[in-house]
């Protein structure tokens, strides 16, 4: 058996496994006949107590029989199953469970004795499973359903071989038969194509199938039909088209992209075509039902007839884009489905800013007959001329370009007549002469703003009268007797002409000072005393108001008395705001310091004022003398300390119009230039809260405006050229005022 073993037997060397494999069956089977018969001998010789024969060279052979079974059954399994993957259809592959086979071959495939390491055989196993092991990432790459029949022809084309994958009997033979390790590269990027291939043509499929289903909705338009887009849907289509867009970009810059490079650009241009005709139909649209509210009745159409028909022809247009749009709802087949859209809608623009530009000029030309309106936004100013041809719906708009005149009372039988005017609070001044609410509105406007100067002006004059005769004259019968806002005049006229009476008097009479002082005091009393009576709301606004005034009075004359000052030309008594019904001329006069000024009749009604602190003074003395050198005035400080308030509140005791405009860096220089010669022309004040937010170029197109206009001022012109080229009237009363917030 040794010798047979030594020169036929599987560890002859040179042999091929494969042979090695088959000696080794027929060598363990005669070899376990001989094992047999040696255990049954040695049994027997132990039994007889015979010497037990020694076979070393079977002891040897039975060990290398055992690795080399160890190593057989390996070699075996591993060739058996890899052929065997060789038979399984490419549909049915499962790379997970063979790489997973693979691993565990690996594994036992370490775990062999060191000896048989040397072995052919072991090479053998070893480099199968190796080989097999590298083309297992690229048959998972392969297999992935990505691949479609242009992928698998390029592989063709690059190894070589013909793929028939689409045959039922496509088995991995027919892909380990070309050669795919010297390729591996290419092929993985081929795999790696088509995956990315996949993920692009899934992103276009959901941005197609999203515009083939987005449609338009529509609202109601008056009683005219659905005739707008509506426009919360129409910012999500916009917002949704924006993202789509930065889809389609980033697809059309994937190197990937090629098979549908040319359905992404067609989508791209489809898509940004369709945004920019949203965005001006938009436009279109909020100019439409701005201009329709404007010329489709209402009295503006007939003064602008041209504009009129023009936008007749607009409306007709529009009616048939909505149309249009109707029957095809879809957004981007309503878009850019044909030319119709692309080229009516910048048409439609371009008329109807033609239409407005008219009207703006129309516009300005009624402001500056009633330069109030310069405070008026479009809209407002449009619906009161909108209405004109009936002068009762200007009540709804009176607090926008009077101080406190809510209402005015037209007389009873005669519809245009307007007989009195009534503030918030339902006080009631009677007109001197009636105004007649008849022809252009901005024309009796302005006659009813002078009429109720001049009747408030007439009742001023009544109560100076009544206070210059000591005899007839009952100190709080008098505020029961005039409205609040010429009851608080008189108290400050009383107080004036008292005081400085006592001024005067006081070379004659040492005691004088001592005595009005006690006078003051006891009128503050008689004051403060009405506020524990039963008295309205509006009455108890009215009292608190004047004993809020009168105070600061008594106080200021009191410290000139403590402070022993002896004549009327003492600053300490200049400085003071002093007020004079001036009968030679018929004027109520303001004097603060050196600064006269005309009370301006403003009807004010029974508002609240700010109580005055020195700092007020000082703030009143500023704002004087500023003006009195025609200049602006700043007051600084930090938001909240009353900058604004105290400007209004030195406007209220003039009896000026203060406008407040709240800044924003949204303002533009034609909106302020618009304001700055209403103010200039009407004779008002103007506060610009927060100036410092205007952007900075704006606002120096702003100083310019203001120069010009303070410029004229200074130069006492009655009329002077505005940067837009309008001659604006000059109206020296006006102010300018900014505020800034650090």
């Amino acid at each position: 058996f040794m010798k047979d073993y030594e020169s036929n037997g599987p560890m002859v060397t040179g042999l091929p496994p494969q042979e090695a494999s088959v000696r080794l069956t027929i060598f363990q089977s005669t070899f376990d006949d001989l094992w047999r018969k040696y255990d049954t001998y040695s049994s027997g010789e132990m039994l007889f107590g015979l010497q037990v024969k020694d076979y070393p060279v079977l002891v040897k052979v039975k060990k290398e029989l055992n690795l080399l079974q160890k190593l057989y059954t390996l070699y075996n399994t591993v060739i058996d199953t890899v052929n065997g993957y060789y038979d399984i259809l490419w549909l049915d592959i499962d790379i997970e469970k063979i790489n997973e086979e693979l691993t565990e071959f690996q594994n036992r495939c370490r775990k062999l004795p060191r000896a048989l390491k040397d072995w052919p055989a072991f090479n053998d196993l070893k480099q199968k499973i190796d080989d097999f092991n590298e083309t297992c990432p690229l048959l998972e790459l392969m297999t992935n359903k990505a691949l479609k029949a242009r992928h698998w022809e390029r592989i063709a084309t690059l190894t070589g071989h013909p793929f028939d994958f689409e045959s039922d009997t496509f088995a991995l033979r027919n892909i380990m038969e070309a050669p795919l390790l010297q390729y591996k590269e290419d092929i993985e990027d081929i795999c790696i194509s088509a995956v990315k291939e996949k993920d692009i043509e899934a992103k276009l499929k959901i941005v197609i199938s999203e515009w083939n289903n987005e449609e338009f909705s529509f609202s109601q338009f008056k009683n005219r039909g659905e005739l707008l887009l509506k426009g919360q849907q129409v910012s999500d289509i916009v917002s949704k088209m924006e993202d789509s867009l930065m889809m389609l970009g980033s697809l059309m810059s994937n190197r990937y992209n090629v098979p549908f490079k040319r359905s992404i650009q067609q989508w791209l241009t489809r898509l940004s075509s369709t945004t920019d005709i949203i965005e001006n139909w938009v436009t279109v649209q909020n100019l439409w039902i701005y201009l329709e509210a404007v010329f489709v009745g209402g009295d503006i159409a007939k003064q602008l007839p041209k504009e009129a028909k023009r936008f007749q022809s607009i409306d007709k247009s529009w009616v048939k884009i909505m149309t249009r749009a109707h029957e095809t709802p879809n957004v981007v087949s309503c878009c850019v489905g044909d030319e119709m859209l692309g080229q009516l809608l910048p048409h439609l623009l371009e008329q109807l800013e033609l239409c407005q530009k008219s009207l703006s000029g129309y516009l300005e030309k009624k402001r500056l007959v009633f330069p109030r309106f310069f405070f008026v936004s479009d809209p407002v100013l449009l619906e009161i001329l909108g209405q004109a041809s009936d002068p009762h719906t200007i009540q709804a708009h009176l607090l926008s370009v009077f101080d406190n005149t809510k209402h005015v009372t037209f007389h009873e039988k005669d519809y245009e007549r307007i007989i009195a005017i009534i503030s918030k609070e339902e006080e009631v001044i009677e007109l001197e002469k009636p105004v007649m609410a008849q022809g252009n509105v901005e024309q009796w406007l302005g006659s009813l703003l002078k009429m109720a100067q001049q009747s408030l002006h007439g009742v001023i004059r009544t109560a100076a009268m009544a206070i210059s005769e000591p005899a007839s004259f009952v100190f709080l019968e008098f505020f029961n007797t005039y409205p609040a806002q010429v009851g608080l005049l008189g108290l400050q006229l009383l107080w004036t002409m008292k005081a400085e009476n006592a001024l005067q008097t006081l070379k004659y009479d040492r005691k004088i000072m001592a005595t009005t002082n006690g006078v003051f005091l006891d009128m503050l009393n008689q004051l403060i005393a009405q506020t524990t009576t039963n008295l309205t709301k509006v009455q108890r606004v009215k009292f608190e108001t004047l004993i809020t005034i009168h105070v600061h009075q008594h106080d200021i004359f009191e410290h000139l008395y403590k402070k022993n000052i002896k004549h009327v030309h003492d600053f300490e008594w200049l400085k003071q705001s002093r007020f004079y019904f001036k009968e030679d001329i018929d004027k109520c006069l303001i004097s603060i310091t050196d600064v006269d000024f005309h009370y301006q009749n403003e009807f004010l009604g029974c508002t609240e004022r700010l109580v005055i602190t020195n700092l007020t003074d000082r703030c009143y003395i500023t704002l004087a003398q500023a003006l009195g050198m025609s200049m602006g005035a700043a007051p600084a400080g930090p938001a909240g300390t009353g900058k604004t308030e105290t400007t209004k509140d030195m406007g209220k005791a003039l009896g000026k119009y203060v406008v407040v405009f709240n800044c924003s860096d949204q303002m533009d220089y034609r909106g302020l230039g618009k304001i700055f010669k209403g103010l200039a022309q009407s004779g008002s004040w103007g506060c610009f809260d927060e100036f410092n937010r205007i952007d900075l170029p704006v606002l120096s197109v702003a100083a310019q405006q203001i120069a010009i206009v303070l410029g004229c001022r200074k130069e006492r012109k009655r009329q002077f050229i505005f940067t837009d080229g309008d001659v604006v009237d000059l109206n020296p009363e006006f102010g300018i005022f900014i505020t800034m917030n650090p």
